[in-house]
C-alpha cells in the first residue's frame, strides 16, 4: 500500500501528536510557509485537499521506509548514532560516476540554492533567473543587495534561453530551473548543453546552477541530467532534491554535483545543515529504489493526464508538464480562482508573477484528490463565468 506524506510518521512508528505537528510543518517547506503557514500548524489538513506546495502525494517507497526504520535505535535519543553521511556521498558519487569530493548534501536542495547565491553574486555580480521560477535564488540575491535579471519565459511558458545567454554577461550566477516549477515545462540535453557552453564562452566567470528538483518526473527521453556538464566544467553545478519523487520532503534533504572548487565556494558561503543519520539512511535506501520512481512516474502521469484533460474539456490550457504540478491559463486572476478554491476546501499554489492574473499553478495530488478537486474547479469555473463567485 502506498504510503502518503500524511501517515509517514503513523506508519513509522513515531506518531505522537507533537512530533507529527512539527514534522507536518517542516515537511511542507518553506515554499508553502511563505504563504500559509498558520493553516499548516495543525497535524492533519482539517478537511483541505492540499494541492498548493508541490509535495507528492504518495510519500517515500517502502525500502525508504524500511531503512529508517531499521535504523532506529536508541541511540538515536541518547548519544550519536553511526553516521550514514558517508555513505550517501559516495552512493550519489556512484551513481553519476564522480569522486566524492563532487558532491555536497544539505537539508534540502534550498540551502544549496542559498548558499550558491551567496557564494557567486553580489552587488555588482547579478542573478540572472526566469520570470516565473522557483524563487529561492531571487529571493537570496536580494537579501544581499545583488541586482536581479528577471528573464520572462516565451510564449510557450519555456525558458528563454536566448535572452538568459545576452544577460549572463557580467553576472555572478545563472540559476536554470530544469524541469521549470511553476510551468511545467523541460529543455533537452541537446537545448541544456548548447546554452551551458554559450555562457561559459561568452561570461566565462558566470556561475551556472542547474536544478533539477524535477526531472525524475519528465516523460520526453530526451532529457538528461546536466550532471557530465558540471563535472566537466568550472562553475557549472547541478542540484537535486529528495522532497519530490523520492517523497522525502518531512526529513529535509538535497545535494549537489560540480567541481571541487566549485563546492567548496559554495560550503563556505552557507551552512548546509548537518544531515541527520535517518535521513541519510532514507536517501541511500531511495536512490537505490530505482522501481518506486519509475512507479512514482508513472503515477504521477496518470494523475497529470487526468486532470489536463479535465481542464482541456472546461475549455482552459496548460503547457505539457513535466513536473508533479501544471499552469493553468484560467484567464482570471489566480487570487480569484484561489479563494474560491478555498472556500470549498481545496488549496492550490499562490501568485507567480508576471502570470498572477492569468495562470494558477496547481499541484498534483492522489488521483482520489484530484477527481474531488477537479469537481470542485468545475463549480467555481462555472460560477465565476456566471459571476457567482464566493456566493
Amino acid at each position: 500500500m502506498s504510503l502518503s506524506r500524511r501517515h509517514f510518521f503513523r506508519n513509522l512508528g513515531l506518531g505522537s501528536a507533537g512530533l507529527l505537528s512539527t514534522s507536518f510543518v517542516i515537511g511542507r517547506g518553506h515554499e508553502a510557509m511563505a504563504f500559509e503557514l498558520g493553516a499548516v500548524q495543525a497535524p492533519d489538513d482539517g478537511g483541505f485537499i492540499r494541492i498548493s506546495s508541490n509535495e507528492n502525494a504518495r510519500g517515500p517507497g517502502r525500502k525508504t521506509m524500511d531503512a529508517l526504520r531499521n535504523s532506529l535505535s536508541p541511540r538515536v535519543g541518547r548519544g550519536y548514532p553511526p553516521d550514514n553521511t558517508a555513505d550517501l556521498v559516495a552512493t550519489i558519487a556512484d551513481l553519476y560516476g564522480v569522486g566524492h569530493d563532487h558532491v555536497i548534501v544539505g537539508t534540502g536542495s534550498g540551502a544549496i540554492l542559498e548558499a550558491g547565491t551567496r557564494a557567486f553574486c553580489s552587488a555588482d555580480k547579478p542573478l540572472v533567473t526566469a520570470a516565473p521560477t522557483y524563487g529561492t535564488p531571487d529571493q537570496a540575491a536580494r537579501r544581499i543587495g545583488a541586482p536581479v535579471k528577471m528573464i520572462r519565459v516565451d510564449r510557450s511558458m519555456g525558458l528563454d534561453l536566448d535572452a538568459m545567454a545576452d544577460a549572463a554577461k557580467g553576472a555572478g550566477m545563472i540559476f536554470f530551473c530544469n524541469p521549470n516549477n511553476p510551468t511545467g515545462t523541460v529543455h533537452n540535453a541537446a537545448a541544456v548543453e548548447k546554452f551551458v557552453r554559450r555562457v561559459k564562452q561568452s561570461s566565462p566567470e558566470t556561475r551556472i546552477l542547474i536544478d533539477e528538483a524535477y526531472i525524475d518526473y519528465t516523460h520526453d527521453p530526451g532529457v538528461k541530467t546536466a550532471a557530465p556538464l558540471a563535472k566537466e566544467l568550472p562553475g557549472v553545478f547541478v542540484t537535486r532534491s529528495f522532497s519530490k519523487a523520492h517523497g522525502m520532503a518531512g526529513l529535509r534533504l538535497g545535494y549537489s554535483i560540480g567541481q571541487p572548487a566549485t563546492l567548496q565556494a559554495i560550503s563556505r558561503a552557507w551552512s548546509l545543515g548537518s544531515i541527520n543519520t535517518l535521513t541519510a539512511a532514507a536517501g541511500v535506501a531511495s536512490l537505490r529504489d530505482a522501481k518506486h520512481i519509475d512507479d512514482e512516474r508513472a503515477e504521477n502521469a496518470r494523475v497529470r493526464d487526468f486532470t489536463l484533460e479535465a481542464f482541456k474539456t472546461m475549455g482552459f490550457e496548460a503547457p505539457d508538464c513535466h513536473t508533479n504540478c501544471i499552469f493553468v491559463d484560467l484567464k482570471r486572476p489566480a487570487k480569484q480562482f484561489r479563494d474560491a478554491c478555498a472556500a470549498l476546501k481545496v488549496s492550490v499554489g499562490r501568485d507567480f508573477p508576471p502570470f498572477e492574473n492569468t495562470h494558477s499553478r496547481i499541484t498534483l495530488g492522489s488521483m482520489d484528490e484530484m477527481k474531488q478537486a477537479v469537481q470542485v474547479f468545475k463549480r467555481v469555473l462555472t460560477a465565476s463565468s456566471t459571476g457567482a463567485v464566493g456566493r
